[in-house]
């Protein structure tokens, strides 16, 4: 579990910027291993778990210069990624990232870093319609503002925080007010660097190298949960499907597993998805494709901020019905919730 001393009242530090080697930290040699993963998509082998997981934590550390860490993201990115190599940083992530202790119940875990650019981005009506039904929510994420420090930098997407600020939920400025918040009102979100300020160093890097980097996979993979949670997990691509579907039988992740919606785990309400489910290595689907799209579409606000959390709020009050897609959504996520309490510890 990633260190989490620091006083309840402490903001998280702030972004720590990986690849810059840090005063007494003694270099990571990369060389070798980027003579391995650096030799294009056809000539290039993986990387084992382990020697993965040593490269990420170099990386985290502050062990790589910055020189060595853009060859490397762009090396990973030319190869593709691969799930054992994928599964290795995950584990040098969480052995450093910063964890919201579970409120004695199990945790939906909803990684939210695409926001929204062509509908109105239905992250915080889920996540909102879950807690609704007595389900601890745990969201985290990164601005796109491309002028924010550690941002990303898509400011045409109407992001999840956006809308819960304009909701007045805030983000917490720590893990403790996350776990007050869950406490409170069901429902967290925590931005991502105070689970992890190197991780999100790494995503903010895309403003100089220009494209996405490895880093962009695994947060939406990240669960900083201490107890039994639920990862909600989406996929843009096909192969990168297949990579998680692998990923998940080798980790024994609970999961449900779908294709995105604009780049976010939350249900298509024009069309229905195939939806998986992942727990202790096993996978059964919950959910087929639709092979059109529906007859009738619900009516869905503007997509801005301000009128997607009026009417976010207004469902959640009862005023207008909910989506029937969200609510078949949250039935199949507390049927798994069921079943992993049950199993109590199931990762």
């Amino acid at each position: 579990m990633g260190d989490q001393s620091e006083n309840r009242a402490a903001v998280a530090p702030g972004v720590v910027p990986a690849g810059t080697r840090r005063v007494g930290v003694e270099p990571f040699a990369c060389a070798a291993l980027i003579r391995e993963i650096g030799r294009g998509k056809d000539g290039s082998k993986s990387l084992p778990r382990d020697q993965a997981e040593t490269l990420m934590a170099a990386m985290l550390d502050g062990q790589v210069n910055d020189l060595e860490l853009g060859g490397i993201l762009l090396a990973l990115r030319m190869k593709g990624e691969q799930h054992t190599e994928i599964a290795g940083f995950l584990d040098a992530i969480e052995a450093r990232m910063r964890r919201v202790t579970a409120p004695g119940a199990p945790v939906v875990v909803i990684p939210t870093y695409n926001g929204a650019r062509h509908a109105a981005n239905l992250v915080p009506l889920l996540a909102g319609l879950l807690a609704k039904r007595g389900i601890p929510v745990l969201l985290h994420g990164q601005a796109s503002d491309p002028l924010a420090q550690g941002a990303g930098s898509n400011v045409s997407r109407v992001t999840t925080a956006s809308i819960l600020e304009k909701m007045g939920i805030e983000a917490s400025a720590n893990v403790y007010k996350a776990e007050d918040a869950l406490h409170d009102r069901l429902l967290a979100y925590l931005p991502l660097d105070v689970v992890s300020a190197p991780l999100a160093r790494l995503i903010s890097l895309r403003r100089i190298l220009g494209v996405r980097n490895v880093s962009h996979t695994l947060v939406k993979l990240v669960c900083p949960v201490a107890g039994p949670a639920l990862l909600l997990s989406a996929y843009t691509h096909p192969e990168f499907g297949s990579m998680l579907n692998e990923l998940f039988a080798e980790r024994g992740t609970a999961a449900l597993l779908m294709r995105a919606t604009e780049g976010e785990a939350v249900i298509n309400v024009r069309r229905s998805q195939e939806v998986l489910r992942w727990r202790g290595g096993q996978v059964e689907t919950l959910a087929e494709r639709a092979p059109t799209a529906a007859a009738e579409l619900p009516e869905l606000p503007p997509r801005d901020a301000e009128s997607t959390a009026v009417w976010t709020k207004a469902v959640l009050a009862g005023d207008i019905p909910a989506p029937e897609s969200l609510v078949a959504q949250c039935d199949m996520i507390e049927e798994s919730l069921g079943l992993l309490d049950r199993r109590k510890g199931a990762r």
